[in-house]
C-alpha cells in the first residue's frame, strides 16, 4: 500500500489528453478498506487504483496497469515503486516518460444482442419485476430499425421480463434475424409449445430455447411461478425434443434455468434428471431470489425473508452445479462450440470484482441498459432504434459508465447486485 510520502509521477493531464470522459464517479458505492490507500500526490485518505494500458516512450507498452486516482485531489498518479517493480520485467521502460493511456479495457464490441420482445406473460411470478412494469409488446418495425442501426449483431436473444411466445410477431421477428444471418435465441416459461409453436421454432431456426423450472413439485412449482401448470410445461419439453429429432432437425438445443427459494434449495438434483428425461440438452443456470434493491422492492412482505438466505442459497447452487453438468451439457461450452459470446462475466480487472457483461441489453423501448436488471432509461442517447450502435458504444457517457462499472466502481442503482459482493 501507497503512503502520502511515496514519490510518484502525476498522470492526471495525460490522462484527460486522451480521454477526458473516463473517469471514476464521484459517487459509487463503498468499496473496502483494503482497496484504499493515501494518495501520493496530495496524501488525502480514500485514493483507490484503476487499470489501463500506459505507454512508455514512443513503442513500449505496460498492459493492465494499476495506477492511482483520488477522488481528493482528483488525479491520476503513478508511484515510483510501481514503475521499479515493472522494470524487473521490461527494462525499455527505464528512463522513459509515460507518453500515451488507454482505458478501454472493457468487452466494448458485442455482438451478442438481448433485447425484450414483451413484458406480457401468462405466468405471475411474485418475484417478477416484469408483472410491475408496464405490460407491452415491441413494435415491428421498431425492431426493424434496430437491426438497422446495429449492423455487426451476429446473435439476438429474445428475452426479458415477460413471455416472448406471447409476441404474436415472435417467428416475423426471428424470420427478420435469421434473414440477416442472425442467430436466434430465447428463453420462455414453456407453457406454450403447442405443436404449431415447436413447429415454428425449428423452421424458424431458434439455435436456443431456454425453459425456467422452479421446483419438482407440481404444487410447489404453482405457488412461485403463479398460474403455471408444471405437468404442462415438461409435456411440451417433451414434443418439442420428439419432434425435433423425429424430423431432423438440430435446433432448438434446449436448456434449463430457474430459481431456488428456501424451502426448494434442495430441489435442483431432481429438476435436472427430470428435465434430462423431459429432453433438455444444455444446463443453463439455477439463482437464487434476487437481492438487488430495486428487485427487493416488489416482493411481497411475507417473501422478504428469503432475501437474507438468498447467499446460502447461492452456494448450494453453485456446489451442485457440478453434479447437474455431468448430465447436461455446460451453457459456456455450448456458445463456445456454437461461436456465441455471450458471458456475463467478460474480462476480469484483476483488482476487485468488477462487472463486464459481454452483450447488450435493451428495453422493448429500444433504450440500452448496463444490464437486464437495470429497468430504468439512464440515457435517451443509448437508443438502439434511433441511434447507430456506433454511436451508442462510443458515447461518453456509456463508455464511462463502462469503464467505472468494468473497474468495480458500482453506482448506486447496482445496489444489492450480487456481483458488488463478490
Amino acid at each position: 500500500m501507497l503512503n502520502a510520502t511515496t514519490a510518484a509521477t502525476d498522470l492526471s493531464a495525460l490522462w484527460r489528453r486522451q480521454h477526458a470522459h473516463l473517469e471514476p464517479m464521484a459517487t459509487h458505492l463503498p468499496l473496502a478498506p483494503s482497496q484504499l490507500q493515501a494518495c501520493p500526490l496530495c496524501a488525502a485518505a480514500g485514493a483507490f487504483q484503476v487499470r489501463c494500458h500506459l505507454r512508455f516512450g514512443p513503442d513500449t507498452w505496460v498492459n493492465e496497469a494499476s495506477v492511482a486516482f483520488c477522488p481528493t485531489c482528483r488525479s491520476f498518479s503513478l508511484s515510483d515503486a510501481q514503475r521499479a517493480q515493472w522494470q524487473q520485467s521490461q527494462p525499455a521502460i527505464a528512463g522513459q516518460a509515460v507518453t500515451a493511456v488507454d482505458a478501454r479495457l472493457w468487452s466494448a464490441a458485442p455482438t451478442f444482442l438481448n433485447i425484450e420482445p414483451t413484458t406480457r406473460c401468462n405466468f405471475s411470478c411474485w418475484y417478477c419485476v416484469g408483472r410491475h412494469m408496464e405490460q407491452a409488446d415491441i413494435d415491428e418495425a421498431n425492431f426493424s430499425r434496430m437491426l438497422d442501426n446495429y449492423p455487426t449483431v451476429k446473435t439476438i436473444a429474445l428475452v426479458g421480463e415477460g413471455e416472448p411466445l406471447m409476441h404474436k410477431g415472435f417467428f416475423d421477428m426471428a424470420k427478420q434475424a435469421r434473414d440477416r444471418g442472425i442467430r436466434v435465441l430465447a428463453i420462455s416459461n414453456g407453457s406454450a409449445f403447442s405443436q404449431s409453436v415447436i413447429e415454428k421454432l425449428c423452421d424458424a431456426e431458434v439455435a436456443y430455447i431456454s425453459i425456467s423450472i422452479d421446483s419438482i413439485d407440481p404444487k410447489t412449482f404453482a405457488e412461485s411461478r403463479i398460474d403455471g401448470e408444471l405437468d404442462r410445461v415438461w409435456a411440451g419439453i417433451e414434443k418439442l425434443r420428439q419432434y425435433r429429432d423425429a424430423n431432423g432437425f438440430t435446433y432448438p438445443k434446449i436448456g434449463l434455468k430457474g430459481t431456488l427459494f428456501t424451502h426448494t434449495e434442495n430441489e435442483m438434483p431432481a429438476i435436472v434428471d427430470r428435465a434430462k428425461r423431459a429432453g433438455v440438452d444444455i444446463f443453463e443456470s439455477f439463482q437464487p431470489l434476487n437481492p438487488k434493491l430495486s428487485y427487493v422492492q416488489i416482493y411481497p412482505k411475507a417473501q422478504l425473508a428469503q432475501v437474507a438466505a438468498a447467499p446460502r442459497v447461492r452456494a448450494r447452487i453453485v456446489a451442485g452445479s457440478q453434479a447437474a453438468l455431468a448430465k447436461l451439457q455446460d451453457i459456456q461450452k455450448f456458445c463456445a462450440e456454437e461461436g456465441i459470446p455471450a458471458s456475463n462475466i467478460g474480462r476480469p480487472n484483476g483488482l476487485r470484482a468488477g462487472c463486464d457483461e459481454e452483450w447488450l441489453y435493451s428495453l422493448l423501448s429500444g433504450d440500452v441498459t448496463p444490464c437486464c436488471q437495470v429497468k430504468q432509461v439512464l440515457d435517451p442517447a443509448w437508443n438502439l432504434f434511433e441511434h447507430p450502435v456506433a454511436d451508442i458504444l462510443s458515447n461518453p457517457h456509456y463508455e464511462n459508465v463502462r469503464f467505472n462499472l468494468w473497474n468495480g466502481l458500482f453506482p448506486d442503482y447496482c445496489s444489492g447486485c450480487s456481483k458488488t459482493e463478490a
